[in-house]
């Protein structure tokens, strides 16, 4: 059997949230990335990609703020 190297891996679960892991830049700023590319109808409403703050609390506060923009717009779609 062979598997597919685009396939998951046995036993892979996709990683729950919209957010890779945040970290720290050489800069001393603190950085975060959506998991996936934002669409065109998200980038139109204004959500962002990659997050920006000094420390991680206002990392977090962001994250939320940009979750809470993402639910409002995809209830509005539905």
């Amino acid at each position: 059997m062979r598997i597919d190297h685009r396939e998951p891996l046995p036993g892979y679960r996709e990683p729950e949230g919209r957010w890779l892991q945040p970290y720290i830049t050489l800069d001393g700023t603190w950085k975060c990335c959506l998991r996936r590319p934002l669409t065109h109808e998200q980038e139109r409403a204004g959500l962002l990609y990659v997050l920006v703050a000094l420390d991680l609390p206002r990392l977090k506060a962001l994250m939320e703020h940009e979750d809470d923009k993402a639910a409002r717009l995809a209830g509005e779609t539905r």
